[in-house]
């Protein structure tokens, strides 16, 4: 959830032409409205269009979902995650079912209507420019927001994908909304839907501590320095920022257990300073260029502003505009990524979900830095290009080698065999896959990989013996081949999974590599055959 600057509203009704962003007399707006609408429609189709087989966490989020709603928050304390996706997607797929489409859609559908309040979002800061005196009364600043998330790779990638950041991308885009209305005139309708979204993203992401924290902050400076009308503006949105806070009470028991008992032991503690280009080369998906070309944006947003048609000045102070925008942005990464950083926890580019909207609302206000209209449409028309490149190779690109060693396995594997998925977070796509002939366990609970049990999960790791664990599986497997699942991430567990491969080894000697891992996947698998010793 974002905010803004607060700005009153604008006094004075804009002139006929203002707000118009085609204007009927030219000749090229039928061109641009075909334009506009192509656009659209090409990242409206991208939302829902995806030949990827479900990676791991995907099928994790459907196994879980699949549980009863009396069960949910059983299953979510072993998890780590909170519950509020999880029960949308429940009822969801009791709606529309459990196909890989269908349950990608419950995001795909999160993504879509996002586009409606993003619009909103960038006519207040088009608003905004005409308040300071701007003459140009395009609707700039709403339909470049517009037309950047519809193509971007980022919100295209996690719109088709049975995870949480698509729905938390939405909640993000309406929270800012709620609190700039409820700080243009502290309703109590108004003041709910702020309390609304401040519960529902608490329930989301745990990413929307920081976030929450940073408006907290933001807010409670306008109501120490602001003037007597916004300061009391600000304690009303202040008490419904917390009056949604206590909303997670009922949570909080299985909140602590989690932080106490899972964390993210799937990957190695990161540098926050490593981290900012981790996040800014996912907001480009599959083609990196279009998150820098889209943090380019955020950076002439915040600091440029047009001489002339062909000059662009800079303020190392930052212009008026967004400040408060690009500051929540930049300080909800930073502030998660300190956190991260003290809890031994990791990062990955998808946890920007909950600051993304505000940088695409920036990154439109820096479109606007331009003057002249042709620079304005090249810039566009590169970052949307990109957009499109990155969203069509996600719709193509497959996220796993599931689909590749599953039917090695299936061929050959005989009843009795082993199957261990090493750890076992890479086995939840592939589990599904195989006969039930086979013996299917993993790394290092010695249990189905179907769901993952993360509680004490790197204590677990850490306190295994490679020796005594693959004594475990050779005498599960007895005299039947064993088939290990391996990935190279370089994270402890993978450390320890490599030496039990190596005990595996040294009594099975005929070992096969039937599968290489491929960076190219996203969770990428490889595949070892020990024969049955005769």
């Amino acid at each position: 959830m974002g905010v803004g600057v607060f700005p009153r509203r604008v006094a004075a009704e804009p002139e006929s032409d203002r707000g118009q962003i085609f204007k009927p007399h030219r000749p090229d707006s039928v061109l641009l409205i075909l334009v506009v609408v192509g656009v659209l429609a090409l990242g409206l189709v991208l939302r829902f269009v995806c030949q990827s087989d479900l990676w791991a966490d995907e099928v994790l989020s459907v196994n879980i979902a699949k549980l009863p709603l009396n069960r949910l928050g059983a299953a979510l304390r072993h998890d780590g995650a909170p519950p509020l996706y999880y029960a949308g997607l429940h009822v969801w797929m009791r709606v529309f079912g459990a196909g890989n489409t269908a349950v990608r859609a419950f995001s795909g559908f999160a993504g879509a209507i996002t586009l409606v309040p993003i619009y909103f979002v960038g006519r207040r800061l088009d608003q905004r420019r005409w308040a300071r005196g701007s003459r140009d009364h395009s609707l700039i600043v709403a339909w470049s927001a517009v037309l950047l998330l519809a193509l971007s790779p980022f919100a295209i990638r996690y719109s088709t994908e049975a995870r949480m950041y698509a729905l938390a991308m939405l909640l993000v885009t309406l929270g800012y909304l709620a609190v700039v209305r409820a700080f243009e005139r502290p309703a109590p309708v108004r003041l709910v839907l702020v309390a609304t979204v401040t519960g529902l993203l608490l329930y989301t992401h745990y990413w929307a501590f920081p976030l929450l924290g940073v408006v907290g902050v933001v807010v409670l400076a306008v109501a120490w320095r602001g003037t007597s009308e916004r300061r009391r503006a600000a304690w009303f949105v202040l008490g419904a920022l917390a009056a949604g806070g206590l909303t997670f009470i009922p949570w909080l028991t299985s909140f602590r257990f989690q932080l106490a008992h899972t964390g993210t032991p799937w990957g190695a503690p990161v540098s926050p300073f490593g981290s900012w280009a981790t996040a800014f080369k996912s907001f480009g998906g599959n083609a990196h260029l279009a998150g820098w070309i889209l943090v380019a944006l955020v950076l002439f947003g915040l600091f440029a502003a047009a001489v002339d048609a062909r000059h662009v000045e800079f303020d190392l102070a930052t212009r008026p505009g967004v400040r408060l925008e690009a500051f929540v942005a930049f300080a909800t990464l930073g502030v998660g990524l300190v956190v991260a950083r003290l809890s031994g926890t990791t990062f990955e580019g998808r946890y920007a979900s909950v600051a993304y909207p505000l940088f695409v609302v920036v990154a439109a206000f820096g479109v606007a830095a331009f003057s002249d209209a042709r620079v304005r449409v090249g810039l566009l028309c590169v970052a949307l290009i990109l957009g499109a490149w990155g969203g069509i190779s996600n719709a193509q690109r497959n996220r796993t080698q599931a689909y590749q060693l599953a039917p090695i396995i299936r061929d050959h594997a005989v009843a009795g065999d082993v199957v261990l998925f090493c750890p076992d977070a890479i086995g939840t796509d592939v589990v599904g896959r195989l006969p039930s002939e086979v013996q299917s366990v993993g790394f290092p609970n010695l249990d189905s990989p179907a769901r993952i049990d993360w509680v004490d999960y790197a204590r677990k790791v850490n306190d295994t013996r490679p020796v005594r664990f693959a004594d475990r599986v050779l005498a599960l497997a007895k005299d039947h081949t064993i088939w290990l699942v391996f990935t190279d991430n370089g994270t402890p567990a993978d450390a320890q999974c490599a030496k039990i491969a190596d005990v595996l080894t040294v009594h099975r000697p005929g070992r096969i590599r039937e599968l290489e891992p491929d960076p190219y996947f996203f969770e990428h698998q490889g595949l070892y055959r020990y024969p049955a010793s005769n």
